[in-house]
């Protein structure tokens, strides 16, 4: 080996520019996947939590959080405008002790109340008189906060506190509370009721026989028989009337058919949203099964450049080699020459005696 290697190392060549190339083209494909899926979540961020990036807050004080919890949606009429950022108690001795709401129930003065802050999307209206109350998602379940628009033009300003309404039935506990006072009226009156009125018709049948009185006391019979009959359908209609509230009724009926139109609605949406996530979801999976293959494909010509570097650096270690000792040989000359200068100065005119040339600068 000449010492020209040590400054014109061997050529690579065109494989190892081209598995460079390659290397470049792995480390841009990973970079555009991650920033397509920081975008993608981003974008479901921004779809999903309306008022996450921007909006104002707005502070509803509950009696009680049963249903209440981070992340619930906040409706103003029938659309969401937000959702509850922080859930946190209100005791005796806060500041804002005096926002919590009244409650009809007798409940100790040290029981805290609940603060909710109501992240309301950018622009959106609040009016002022406006009031929220928590009620049902929906007939499966689940809570949200629902806004009362109030009529002023003005809007309520951004952390101000917003009227407490109460809290809306459940649909579910209504309908089964009703079926509850229809079977104890069905217990406790129609079915003893009916009882009595088969007996009573037994004894009519009976009554119409021939008997002792002849056929005069066998109508008299009958006729007071139908009667008592008649009284007691009669008794029976006002008891069902009573226990009964056709109202109540009618009203668990409207919201039956209101939570139906509710649930097809947002059984359309999730169809729609499920076949975009669909979609989704098969366009990331075609993605990562280029990413592998491109990484598979990739992993031979990596192993290959690294070969290639370790060949070249042994190549390298034998080319220095030979030097480094020829220096070696050079300094320890260069010693010998310095101590026979200081020891005879004139040496250097006199008397010098020509020696071998090192090896190091032969050719």
């Amino acid at each position: 080996m000449s010492l020209e290697l040590l400054y014109q190392p061997p050529e690579i060549g065109a494989p190892g520019i081209r598995r460079g190339r390659r290397q470049r083209r792995d480390l841009v494909l990973s970079g555009l996947f991650v920033l397509v899926m920081a975008a993608v979540v981003g974008a479901v961020l921004l779809l999903n939590v309306p008022a996450l990036f921007g909006g104002y807050e707005l502070r509803a004080y509950f009696p009680e959080a049963t249903g209440l919890d981070r992340g619930i949606d906040v409706v103003q009429e029938g659309f969401v405008v937000g959702h509850v950022g922080v859930v946190s108690p209100v005791f005796a001795g806060d500041a804002d002790r005096g926002e919590c709401p009244d409650t009809a129930e007798d409940r100790s003065a040290e029981l805290p109340c609940f603060r909710a802050s109501l992240r309301i999307q950018r622009d959106w209206p609040v009016p002022i008189g406006s009031g929220a109350r928590l009620a049902p998602a929906s007939f499966l379940g689940g809570t949200q906060i629902r806004i009362e628009p109030g009529l002023a033009d003005q809007t309520l300003p951004p952390h101000a506190p917003i009227a407490t309404l109460p809290r809306q039935p459940d649909l579910a506990a209504q309908a089964a509370d009703a079926l509850t006072r229809l079977q104890s009226a069905i217990d406790d009156t129609i079915r003893p009721a009916l009882v009595k009125l088969q007996q009573r018709i037994q004894e009519l049948v009976a009554a119409m026989g021939p008997g002792e009185g002849g056929e005069g006391g066998a109508a008299a019979a009958a006729g007071e028989g139908l009667a008592e009959v008649f009284q007691n359908l009669r008794e029976l209609s006002a008891s069902l009337n009573q226990s009964v509230d056709a109202d109540r009724v009618g009203n668990i009926l409207v919201a039956v058919d209101k939570t139906s139109g509710n649930l097809a609605t947002l059984t359309g949406v999730l169809k729609e949203r499920s076949e975009a996530l669909g979609t989704a979801v098969e366009n990331y999976t075609a993605l990562g099964a280029d990413l592998q293959g491109v990484v598979n494909e990739a992993g031979p010509s990596i192993n290959r450049s690294l070969d290639d570097v370790q060949y070249l650096l042994q190549e390298l270690s034998a080319d220095l080699a030979p030097i480094l000792a020829n220096l070696d040989t050079a300094s320890r000359n260069l010693a010998a020459l310095t101590g026979d200068l200081r020891q005879d100065p004139k040496s250097l005119l006199f008397d010098n005696k020509p020696k071998e040339p090192s090896p190091w600068l032969q050719r």
